[in-house]
């Protein structure tokens, strides 16, 4: 398994504080052919210093700056056309991997020939880089996963948890860049949908908690997105044109009636403070939860439950070490994090 190399694609904006932590989980794992590709996205900070110093230290590790910030999608799309590697693995410059995490997946790869695509269930890192509970995947089970290329359903992984066959990305074209938010989600879906993912349960990397990520900023984007994705996975399955962002966003909200499109709002305003409300709570910062909370009562008053019922299902994750989680725990496979309101990935 050793022979085939892995390019780690890392890109990064004014991630001076973290990157170096980022590269040494990848360096420190067990799976040692790999190349690492440093996408830096014209940071203002001393991302450029840092990448550049890690570059020297290892020679399979590639630093490439960007004259102008690309954001996220081309950024990954030009260091998916400039790896050698048989596969593709992706980590944000703020995450973790575990020092098994290549080696489980490439095995994942190797058992699984007719899946093109793998992930895993993460750990939440607080704003401090404790390690926090379990952040659930899907599909685990061939079954789940047929269920996703005949039902149109969206995979739950992150970025920083795939590992993907390089030839399968050049053919799709990689990440939409026209996408502000929710490429990933478009992506790794279709791949899903046309090539299969599989996902282990067992947390092998560390999804750090942001409070000014893409999708804070763009969160009413970044759920219309997401309903564009769900829309295209039909269109697929029956065969009809698939519609564009733009077209859908048109379609689907700019187009609606005031009363509609002021409920709509509503809702995704809510799904918003609920994710905000997950942050704080996970941070434990006291004040924004309570009033992350209070606005999600007054907007969406089912879905507050259902976020404390995430909360509640959290609490019991976080003191159950790795050793207790393994590949037949129902307990860590109920409703998905997504159904509770949980944190959505951040582009």
């Amino acid at each position: 398994m050793n022979s085939e190399q892995v390019s780690v694609i890392i890109p990064a904006f004014n991630a001076a504080d973290t990157l170096a932590e980022t590269v040494a989980s990848v360096l420190s794992g067990t799976h040692k052919n790999l190349e690492i590709l440093i996408v830096d996205d014209c940071s203002t900070d001393a991302t450029n210093k840092v990448a550049a110093k890690l570059a020297e230290q290892d020679s399979r590790i590639q630093y490439f700056r960007n004259p102008q910030n690309y954001g996220v999608s081309k950024a990954r799309n030009l260091m998916i056309y400039r790896a050698t590697g048989d596969y593709v693995a992706f980590i944000d410059s703020d995450d973790t991997w575990e020092p098994n995490k290549l080696e489980v997946c490439l095995k994942m790869l190797a058992d699984n020939p007719e899946v093109k695509a793998v992930a895993h269930a993460l750990r939440y890192l607080d704003k401090r880089g404790n390690k926090l509970s379990y952040i659930p995947t899907y599909p685990t089970t061939k079954a789940e996963m047929q269920a996703i290329k005949e039902t149109g359903e969206s995979p739950w992984v992150f970025p920083s948890s795939v590992v993907v066959d390089r030839s399968i990305l050049l053919k799709e074209g990689g990440f939409a860049e026209d996408w502000e938010v929710g490429e990933d989600t478009e992506l790794f879906t279709k791949l899903a949908q046309k090539y299969g993912l599989l996902a282990t349960t067992e947390p092998l990397g560390n999804y750090r908690i942001r409070g000014k990520s893409l999708t804070d900023k763009h969160w009413l984007k970044k759920r219309i997105a997401s309903d564009c994705v769900k829309e295209n996975q039909l269109r697929r399955l029956r065969g009809e044109k698939e519609l564009s962002l733009h077209e859908y966003e048109q379609i689907r909200f700019k187009n609606l009636p005031l009363l509609k499109k002021i409920n709509k709002f509503r809702e995704v305003l809510a799904l918003h403070y609920m994710r905000k409300l997950g942050q704080s709570f996970l941070n434990r910062e006291v004040l924004p939860t309570i009033v992350y909370g209070l606005a999600t009562t007054v907007l969406n008053p089912q879905a507050t439950l259902n976020k404390w019922k995430w909360m509640k299902a959290h609490e019991k994750l976080s003191h159950q070490t790795a050793e207790g989680i393994n590949n037949n725990s129902a307990e860590l496979n109920p409703p998905r994090v997504s159904e509770f309101g949980g944190l959505s990935s951040r582009s």
